[in-house]
């Protein structure tokens, strides 16, 4: 029994001596592996290679602060641009004996418009042939008056007299031509009265600039008189919209400023944007209102002349206490996946592509609602589409 207890003692210390090397084995010699760290990847947060830069230089600028504005809708109607319209009339006394076009033709500089049959312009057509046939036969006298003075035959009275008929005869000659030309005669038309083969009393009207016959008043078989208007023509591609600016607004709108035009009726178009041209000056005593115009580009011809139109005008400045709007460059704002996103230079040199709510656009410029910080001035301008290109590779 004595022995069976000892060997049992021995048998405990030998497991509890094995079990303490075997832990203490496993401590030191089979460490748990440490866990990796995962490394989050920011999509928004890039570089560029420096050869890439080079190519492509980059403008930062930043947020730049407008004031306050409000649109003003102002009712006005569409003119025609005097830069760009003429009005070609009879420039004598006649009968149309035939008209060549009609309005909305489109005609070029020197375009026959209509055919005058006048009296007046063929005496005077008659009046050019006869001087020139006396020109010549003075300039012949003179010559021969010359020779005789010259041999001594004849005195210096007589080659004198002889001299001032002919710079006479020339002078009316040259009088006679101008009146022809003012008359609308093409130097053409005055070479052929000159060698005999056009003498009529026909005056051809023609359009002055190239551009559309926007109004026709001629009529065939119509007697008309000096310097009475017969046709419109207009380059209906520019336009003018004539306003009126009450007084209290004057000092808030400046030339330059940015318009919308809406035709009557149209309320879901953008508009049609202009640029006020002229702020005017002279107030009406009644009213108590100035003009103002708006030059507007109409090259798709959704404007007429004449016809009443909405102008909402940006730069009067609305009292009530809103504070400045910050912009920046149209061309510095992306929109990527239905994001509106502005890029940022880091100060590692590294770039980042911010998400913004824009609004409206004044000018060159768009209002940056939410996004950018007042004090940002990393903001990439110009060159900023080469980001986008790199971004977009993510």
């Amino acid at each position: 029994m004595i022995h069976f207890v000892r060997r049992y003692k021995i048998v405990l210390v030998l497991l509890a001596v094995l079990s303490s090397g075997y832990f203490g084995y496993k401590k030191f010699f089979f460490k748990k592996p440490e866990e990796k760290k995962q490394t989050v990847f920011d999509k928004n947060k890039f570089t560029v290679s420096e050869e890439i830069l080079k190519r492509h230089p980059l403008t930062f600028v930043s947020l730049k602060e407008i004031s306050a504005v409000d649109e003003v809708a102002l009712p006005g109607r569409i003119s025609y641009d005097p830069e760009s319209m003429a009005r070609a009339g009879s420039t004598v006394e006649g009968r149309i004996k035939k008209v060549l076009v009609r309005e909305g033709d489109r005609v070029s500089q020197g375009s026959p418009l209509a055919i005058l049959s006048s009296v007046m312009l063929g005496e005077v057509e008659a009046s050019y042939v006869k001087a020139r046939a006396s020109l010549e036969a003075l300039k012949l006298q003179a010559d021969r008056a010359k020779e005789l003075f010259d041999m001594k035959v004849t005195s210096a009275k007589d080659y004198e007299f002889a001299n001032m008929q002919y710079k006479t005869a020339k002078t009316e000659v040259e009088t006679t031509r101008i009146k022809l030309e003012n008359y609308g005669l093409t130097p053409a038309e005055i070479s052929g009265i000159e060698r005999g083969i056009y003498v009529s009393s026909n005056l051809v009207l023609r359009s002055p600039i190239n551009g559309e016959v926007t109004e026709r008043k001629a009529v065939q078989g119509q007697q008309v008189t000096r310097n009475e208007d017969l046709f419109t023509i207009a380059n209906l591609t520019n336009l003018m919209v004539l306003l009126e600016v009450y007084e209290k607004d004057l000092g808030t709108i400046s030339e330059g400023a940015e318009a919308h035009i809406y035709p009557l009726g149209d309320k879901e178009s953008p508009g049609i944007r202009g640029e006020v041209a002229y702020v005017g000056t002279v107030l009406d005593n009644i009213k108590r209102t100035a003009k103002l115009r708006i030059m507007v580009s109409n090259r798709n011809g959704k404007l007429k002349p004449g016809q009443s139109v909405t102008a909402k005008v940006k730069g009067i400045v609305a009292n009530t206490g809103a504070e400045p709007r910050r912009t920046v460059p149209l061309e510095a704002v992306h929109e990527i996946e239905g994001k509106s996103i502005v890029f940022l230079r880091n100060d590692d040199g590294s770039f980042e592509a911010v998400e913004v709510i824009t609004g409206d656009t004044v000018g060159d410029e768009v209002v940056i609602k939410v996004g950018l910080k007042e004090e940002e001035a990393r903001i990439v301008s110009k060159g900023s589409f080469i980001l986008k290109s790199e971004y977009l590779k993510l």
